[in-house]
């Protein structure tokens, strides 16, 4: 009978564990997530990005899209592109860190 309750106790700390985990990574998800919505973008033209930033929007955008906003935060160095389809006209966000690479957080 002990053997049971002690068996029972450890799968309910193993339960309460992994529960625990699961909303600390959520939370910190959406802090990330906040941290890159919430900065200071600032509109900037195409030009005055780096040429490695330029040329990854040229290949992500292609021709059938177009670029509705280009934005910049210099704290993050995180470039913010909003594009939308031609054909249906739905809009998608990217984000670019200085490498030209999309952010994922």
């Amino acid at each position: 009978m002990k053997k049971l309750f002690l068996i029972t106790i450890l799968l309910a700390g193993c339960f309460t564990f992994a529960n625990a985990q699961e909303a600390v990574a959520e939370i910190n998800e959406i802090a990330q997530i906040e941290q890159i919505v919430n900065d200071d973008y600032k509109t900037v033209t195409l030009g005055e990005l780096e040429t490695v930033v330029q040329e990854t929007i040229k290949n992500l955008v292609g021709e059938d899209n177009e670029i509705k906003t280009i934005e910049f935060d210099a704290e993050t160095q995180y470039t913010k592109i909003t594009f939308s389809k031609k054909e249906d006209d739905s809009e998608k966000v990217v984000i670019l860190n200085k490498e030209g690479k999309e952010v994922t957080e």
